[in-house]
């Protein structure tokens, strides 16, 4: 499994604020709008409860759509315990053949959000052409947001490929749009992103102030959730540098916060 983006992270998803059906039920709109907004910040894992209560109310109500937006939301919240090969054949089997993935471009543009994060761990080929999909919906649909946030993306396939000079123009590019517009969840994963391009590069000393930036942001950010992939790769610079004693009281906490929160992945 590629280490740039453990299935933890983000994209990264939007806060897409879901259409309700002909009868709206406000509960189930509550809670897959909160789940939204903690995927935006790419805190999945806390995001997973909401999409499934969600769920579970659509379906109940026999709201279709609303319940399709859920269940993706929930596939990627838990899509590290699955195999991902497999959750990856079938979200591309739903992008061809269901019919509401078919025609609503903002549902369709989130599955495709969900599939090109975990295609993003196994297959540099499948996340790309995700991404560049996403990239024409998010233009069709004129979401700015999900047009940077896909350039992104399409940069760290390129790394993935060893053309860093894209990597670098892109994930740069859209770090500045994040800033821009105050886009914490995209700041916090491309900060990170460009600290790995360095620590791959063996630059340990430039990585370290992407870490601590993207790690400040995090901490100052309402429902950004513990940033596991950032402060992992900030132990991995700081033992480069051999400054052992502060990667191992990072280590620490990070084995702390995983326990409590039941986060077996990074234990």
């Amino acid at each position: 499994m590629r280490a740039l983006f453990p299935i933890t992270l983000f994209l990264i998803s939007a806060p897409l604020i879901p259409r309700l059906a002909a009868k709206p039920q406000p509960a189930a709109a509550e809670k897959l709008q909160h789940a939204l907004r903690l995927a935006d910040l790419d805190n999945w894992a806390d995001a997973g409860p909401d999409f499934a209560e969600a769920e579970t109310l659509f379906l109940a109500a026999g709201d279709q759509r609303n319940e399709l937006y859920a269940r993706l939301g929930v596939i990627r919240s838990n899509s590290e315990q699955h195999p991902l090969p497999e959750t990856s054949a079938q979200l591309a089997k739903d992008l061809e053949s269901d019919p509401i993935l078919q025609t609503d471009k903002e549902l369709r543009m989130f599955c495709l959000i969900v599939k090109g994060d975990i295609d993003g761990e196994v297959d540099s080929r499948a996340m790309r052409e995700d991404w560049q999909e996403v990239a024409a919906l998010a233009r069709d649909l004129g979401d700015a947001k999900w047009q940077y946030r896909a350039l992104a993306q399409l940069g760290i396939a390129a790394f993935y490929d060893g053309d860093l000079e894209t990597a670098r123009k892109n994930v740069g590019g859209a770090l500045a749009e994040a800033t821009k517009n105050g886009d914490a969840g995209a700041q916090i994963r491309y900060l990170t992103a460009l600290g790995i391009g360095l620590v791959e590069s063996k630059l340990y000393d430039q990585a370290l102030p992407y870490f601590e930036n993207a790690s400040k942001i995090a901490a100052v950010t309402p429902d950004a959730g513990f940033p596991f992939n950032t402060n992992e790769q900030r132990v991995t610079a700081l033992i480069g540098l051999h400054q052992l004693d502060a990667a191992q009281r990072l280590d620490d906490d990070i084995m702390a916060k995983a326990e409590q929160e039941q986060r077996l992945l990074h234990q």
